[in-house]
């Protein structure tokens, strides 16, 4: 609980930051002398960055002393709790395969399968098509092509189901989610600005 209510904090000083600097900007770009509150604020975001690095690294190191097979006590933690390995499975035509071989044959067929480009007659689509009477308007098809919007990808990956398998880049949306302040840029009501995890105050 104590836990929690110290992320909860930090998350609330993060954000707070955030919106400190956002303001700042814009009254740099006014005219006004905000040299001193800038560094101060890149300084604090700074340090919320850093902390958050060496959090990531520690647990990543972390899971690698867990899935390395050295006898220390990680991997004695969890030798017990080891799922136990899938030895056989049953293929599409209902034969039980078993074996190391047989079962990665069963697996990669399936998935194989599953993700292959579905096949679609032409002639079939057009005359579905032509039963449709209403049609979109140019502006609605300009729109409906124009690039994902950072609103849009925010959107979609904060409201994504977690624990689901990651795409094509191998990175679950987990991870997006939890680096999106550090990679993404940010938008203000008129000009776009680098997100302030790339400035130089914090690469430093």
């Amino acid at each position: 609980m104590q836990a929690e209510l110290l992320q909860r904090e930090k998350k609330r000083d993060f954000r707070q930051l955030q919106s400190k600097l956002q303001r700042l900007f814009e009254l740099e770009l006014r005219g006004w002398d905000v040299d001193d509150e800038l560094e101060e604020t890149r300084k604090g975001l700074a340090e919320h960055f850093r902390e958050e690095s060496r959090k990531i690294i520690f647990r990543t190191r972390t899971e690698n002393l867990e899935k390395d097979e050295k006898c220390n006590s990680f991997f004695f933690k969890k030798l017990h709790s080891a799922h136990t390995p899938l030895v056989e499975l049953r293929d599409s035509e209902g034969n039980l395969q078993s074996g190391k071989e047989h079962v990665m044959r069963v697996v990669t067929d399936f998935y194989g399968e599953l993700y292959s480009p579905k096949s679609s007659e032409r002639s079939q689509a057009d005359s579905f098509l032509k039963g449709i009477s209403k049609t979109l308007s140019p502006e609605e098809r300009e729109g409906l092509n124009a690039p994902f919007t950072l609103e849009e990808l925010h959107l979609a990956a904060s409201t994504s189901k977690r624990g689901k398998t990651p795409g094509s880049d191998g990175l679950p949306v987990e991870l997006y989610v939890k680096l999106w302040d550090l990679t993404c840029w940010t938008s203000t009501r008129k000009w776009w600005a680098r997100a302030v995890c790339c400035s130089p105050c914090v690469r430093a």
